[in-house]
């Protein structure tokens, strides 16, 4: 660490007379040095919120299914019809040049996207992207000539020999001092002409042109959490219909949870590959569990979500309490139990506030189905709980469904809910979903009877 002599750094510059007390501490009237621990930071944080753009997108797009993490550098975004992309990401301050081929291909990390591409031996299920803010230096043969050359059906087609001719030589350039087992190790020549292509390898580069996309508009770190806040996190909120959700809490716990999943430690040389191909690696009971720590789902992207309210109202303002259809067997139910007709009431009331809440809020993707499977599997869980002691308190012959609509009311709070569903909710709502459970069958509040052939109370 450089020492700093404040003594002559202080002789250097008097103070101002506007000062305060006439007097600046000499240390900050320098400018501080380059703070490279700071930068990384930076770009740490950045790598994540470019993840995080992805993780909002899947709140309404049900063609991602999941994204997969890894140490500090890539995430990989898992895909519904079973494609995945192995994503790169790369910051450029703007002291810094647009990108040219020979910048682009080291440090823009294509060697490395290259690289992980061959540890999947090319599967026709892997696709590539590098992720940057910095612009791409046009002319032949630039950077914009490249990204034009890429993807399934590029842009340009004339000239891709000669564009994958040099780029293969950079990539052999480049193994000179970096060890990447997928690329060839070739003599050290002085000029990027001279170096000796191995056979096979041009055409190599070329089939990863064609899955390979150069993304390079993206917001830079300066901008890209507003960016992200107003064109993505605010109209998912819109489309799921939640309300008083704090945006900027929330953006900040999506990405932390994204930095959490960054720094799980591993193998990530095997990450891409397992997700690929799982039969390919070995040890995949192991590889499964790294993978899962890393791993983001949409229902785990909603559990970040931070309401701005303290509590959860039962009905939204200005939102009509509707009578929900059926209720007919949860009638029966309560009655044959013993449950007062008052509290009966009562409760279709709340089943009617679940209904209004669950129609509001679900998305109407796939991942409802999941939410609300989870959910009610622990609802009926705690119903059971609740009769089990219930009918263990009551005296035989007794009716004790009024002893555990008493225990369902203490068991079924949001606390010791487990679950996460795509909304907040409050102990009502969930009572609300344990009645229209029991509407449809899933638990009794007696011994279990034919509700068909019991007269409506």
């Amino acid at each position: 660490m450089e020492v700093v002599d404040l003594a002559v750094a202080g002789a250097a510059e008097e103070p101002d007379e506007d000062d305060d007390d006439g007097f600046v501490h000499p240390i900050f009237r320098m400018a501080p040095k380059e703070d490279s621990g700071s930068d990384t930071l930076r770009n740490y944080r950045y790598q994540a919120e470019v993840a995080a753009r992805t993780c909002l997108a899947m709140l309404t797009e049900d063609s991602i299914d999941y994204i997969v993490c890894e140490w500090h550098e890539d995430f990989v975004i898992a895909y519904a019809d079973g494609s995945v992309e192995l994503v790169s990401v790369k910051h450029r301050t703007k002291r810094r040049n647009p990108w040219n081929v020979a910048d682009i291909c080291k440090d823009g990390g294509l060697a490395h996207l290259f690289d992980r591409w061959r540890a999947c031996d090319g599967a026709s299920n892997v696709r590539l992207r590098l992720a940057t803010n910095a612009g791409l230096t046009t002319g032949k043969p630039g950077a914009a000539t490249l990204s034009a050359m890429c993807g399934p059906d590029p842009e340009v087609t004339a000239g891709v020999d000669a564009m994958a001719a040099t780029v293969a030589r950079y990539f052999l350039k480049i193994r000179w001092k970096q060890p990447y087992a997928t690329i060839p190790l070739v003599p050290e020549v002085s000029k990027l002409a001279d170096i000796a292509v191995p056979a096979g390898l041009i055409d190599t580069v070329k089939d990863f042109f064609a899955v390979l996309h150069i993304d390079d508009e993206l917001p830079s770190n300066r901008h890209i959490t507003d960016v992200n806040l107003q064109s993505l996190l605010r109209p998912a909120i819109a489309m799921l219909q939640r309300e008083h959700i704090d945006t900027e809490a929330t953006y900040r716990s999506v990405v932390e949870r994204i930095d959490k999943a960054n720094r799980d430690e591993g193998d990530r040389g095997q990450l891409a590959v397992y997700i690929a191909d799982p039969s390919r690696v070995r040890y995949n009971v192991q590889v499964q569990q790294r993978i899962a720590r890393r791993t983001l789902y949409r229902s785990t992207v909603l559990e970040q979500f931070v309401s701005s309210l303290a509590a959860v109202p039962t009905f939204a303002r200005g939102q009509l309490p509707v009578v929900a259809p059926g209720g007919g067997n949860l009638r029966k139910k309560l009655a044959r139990g013993g449950v007062p007709s008052d509290q009966a009431a009562h409760a279709e009331r709340l089943r009617s506030a679940w209904y209004v809440l669950w129609e509001q809020h679900r998305s109407g993707l796939a991942g409802d189905t999941t939410e609300l499977a989870n959910a009610s599997l622990e609802v009926v869980d705690a119903a059971f709980a609740s009769r089990d002691q219930a009918e263990n308190e009551a005296v035989d012959g007794v009716p004790y469904g009024r002893r555990m609509n008493q225990l369902l009311t203490q068991h079924l709070v949001p606390e010791n809910f487990s679950t996460a569903l795509p909304f907040r909710v409050n102990g009502q709502h969930l009572r609300g979903l344990a009645y229209d459970l029991c509407d449809r069958c899933d638990f009794y509040f007696s011994e279990p009877f034919d509700t068909a052939e019991e007269e409506a109370s």
